[in-house]
């Protein structure tokens, strides 16, 4: 039977525009996205787990006239035009630009092959559940093992995302020695008779059912398939940058685990990634701080002085229970380092990095869940562009989830302070610390301007290291907390036994004398013109970013109070002090209620919801800020200063 682009109808049915929500999930990163579901989904189906899965990435352009189906298809859209016409302006442009596509002479196309894999099994009849009725026929469905890396089914969809027709073709040779074809074109609905409108997605296939065609289909002339694996072809490849280096990239940062292992091989236009190269490929990326950072996840992973920690037998209840080393925590100490954790599960794909583990010690670490059962839970609680764990994905029981995940970064945070919390709890930066402390001198006498300050009872301290350790002198042997205490309640008249003290920088009134009342802020620390808080953020196009030193502690937790330490590399004399809270997997912001600066030649000129914009009047080496903010628990505080 002659094989042709069936549209089926839909009775009463969801009709669909051009907007997809599988497709939003990726149009963010469209390459990346391509780049990460194709090759988790190759190494899901390997065939022998002993030989690498091999992904080729191969672009060929194609004669208009070989497009299979190409006058059904541009009937199809034109259908599509007036259907929607007047009704969805995104419809109408992508329609427009589709009938251009396919007006010219030759089209594009990129053809993504894997190997060592078993093919699309169940074309043959189109069984439902098998691995080809999954991808090509069913929507929002996974029948993957327990091992494997995806769950949802929805990164199927991000092959389209890269079409500029919205349209495949898939061929395959399956481990049993059948091969097929079918293409795949997720448009939109059109009305194809009075009164029948078709579902959105049309089928290029010679039944009525759209099952698989029998045979391969050999659109690039220059390939043969003659081992099993499947062929998918994105039809309308036209990426906007440069798409080699972009997949290149996706590789080495989701991947670098897996091919590192041996366990994937990546083609790229005739270009190889393997675990041969993959070390110098690394090494020679541009150095910024993104590329430091994967650099020194590798370095980590290929280390012989790696501290390896295994995940230790745990039994939540008789259906869920870890052995020993399901999980393997890699880590290392050393200046400049990230304090993160870079997760993956068993294929070795990136899912996202865990923060939030120590605000003072300078490491890195990686983490691999290489036990099916663990892999399988986490693989649960995972989104659907598996960026992030939430328990609450996990269905059968949220609140089990939540204590499995819990465990998990408590197990992380002990293996961080076992092994590298002795460098920093013998000795701290306390010598030294006067270099950041107010000259109380400077105060003036007589100023009428006057704000109430911070209430300085300290009932906990904390002291975090929240920049880079190269950024301050190492630690000294034989300083201690009491040390850091004495000096703070001397200099800043903190007393750290609960009495109160004001900041000893001004005129006062109460009961303890200087260190108590009202302070004196040099008559520049103002709020704006209206004196209120400006909740307006206006970043200018030409604020640089300045590299700081930067330290703090928590002056009275319950009270949301912070004292920052900062010391800018170079002098400027005008600037944007911006603060943000780190979590464990994302940035949140913090809203500031009170800001004080000790220096009297910095003027704030205005302050925002998580900024202050700064006057240096002289050049100053280094500052120290008094904060409160809206949080009355202790966090992780960034700050970041910027020139204009």
């Amino acid at each position: 039977m002659k094989a042709y682009w069936n549209f089926p109808a839909v009775t009463g049915g969801l009709i669909n525009s051009i907007n997809n929500a599988g497709l939003e999930t990726f149009r963010g990163n469209p390459l990346g996205s391509l780049t990460r579901e194709i090759c988790q989904n190759s190494l899901d189906a390997v065939d022998k787990q002993d030989r690498p899965v091999i992904v080729e990435f191969h672009s060929f352009k194609l004669p208009i006239e070989e497009f299979p189906g190409k006058d059904e298809l541009i009937q199809a859209f034109h259908r599509c035009k007036d259907t929607w016409k007047d009704r969805n302006k995104k419809s109408e442009e992508f329609i427009a630009n589709a009938l251009e596509i396919l007006d010219k002479k030759e089209i594009q196309f990129l053809r993504i092959s894997d190997f060592n894999t078993k093919g699309l099994v169940g074309a043959k009849d189109g069984s439902l559940g098998s691995p080809w009725s999954s991808l090509v026929r069913e929507a929002g469905t996974s029948n993957k093992d327990e091992i494997s890396g995806g769950s949802f089914g929805i990164g199927k969809a991000a092959p389209f995302l890269n079409s500029k027709l919205r349209t495949l073709f898939y061929s395959s040779l399956d481990i049993e020695g059948y091969e097929s074809h079918i293409g795949v074109a997720n448009i939109m609905s059109f009305y194809k008779g009075e009164n029948e409108i078709t579902q959105g997605t049309g089928y290029y296939t010679n039944t009525p059912d759209s099952l698989a065609i029998f045979g391969q289909l050999f659109l690039d002339k220059k390939f043969i398939r003659n081992q099993p694996g499947t062929d998918i072809y994105v039809s309308a490849f036209y990426p906007a940058d440069d798409w080699e280096e972009e997949i290149k990239k996706a590789v080495l940062f989701d991947f670098f685990v897996t091919v590192y292992q041996g366990k994937l091989i990546v083609k790229i236009n005739g270009f190889e990634i393997n675990q041969h190269n993959i070390a110098h490929l690394i090494n020679q990326l541009e150095d910024n701080e993104e590329n430091n950072v994967l650099k020194n996840y590798f370095n980590l992973l290929v280390s012989k002085n790696a501290k390896i920690v295994l995940y230790p037998e745990k039994k939540y209840n008789d259906e869920v229970q870890f052995k020993k080393g399901e999980a393997v925590l890699y880590l290392m100490g050393g200046e400049d380092l990230n304090r993160r954790v870079l997760v993956t599960r068993k294929i070795g794909m990136r899912i996202f990095e865990q923060k939030g583990i120590s605000g003072s010690i300078s490491f890195t670490g990686l983490l691999m869940i290489t036990g099916n059962t663990m892999n399988n839970i986490f693989k649960q609680m995972e989104n659907p562009s598996h960026t992030e764990w939430s328990p609450e994905r996990y269905e059968k029981n949220p609140k089990l989830a939540k204590k499995i995940y819990a465990d998990l970064k408590k197990f992380i945070r002990e293996a961080v302070k076992e092994h590298f919390q002795e460098k920093i709890t013998d000795s701290m930066d306390a010598i030294g610390l006067n270099e950041f402390l107010p000259n109380s001198n400077f105060a003036p006498q007589g100023s009428s301007k006057r704000i109430e300050t911070l209430d300085l009872r300290v009932k906990d301290i904390v002291v975090r290291e929240v920049s880079r350790r190269s950024s301050f002198d190492r630690p000294n042997k034989g300083v201690h907390i009491t040390e850091i205490e004495k000096q703070l309640a001397g200099e800043y008249g903190i007393d750290t036994h609960g009495d109160r003290g004001g900041s000893g920088l001004g005129s006062h009134s109460g009961n303890h004398g200087s260190g108590a009342g009202v302070a004196q802020p040099f008559g520049s620390n103002t709020l704006n013109q209206d004196g209120k808080l400006d909740k307006k953020k206006e970043l200018s196009q030409s604020m640089k970013r300045i590299n700081i030193k930067q330290k703090y502690i928590c002056l009275n937790k319950n009270n949301g109070e912070y004292r920052f330490f900062i010391r800018p590399e170079k002098s400027i004399r005008k600037g944007r002090l911006e603060f943000i809270g780190v979590g464990e997997q994302s940035n949140y912001p913090i809203h500031i209620d009170y800001v004080y600066i000790h220096n009297p030649d910095v003027v704030i000129e205005k302050q925002g919801s998580d900024y202050v914009q700064m006057v240096f009047n002289k050049p100053t080496h280094h500052f120290t800020v008094d904060l409160k903010i809206n949080i009355t628990d202790f966090c992780v505080i960034e700050a970041g200063l910027y020139e204009n």
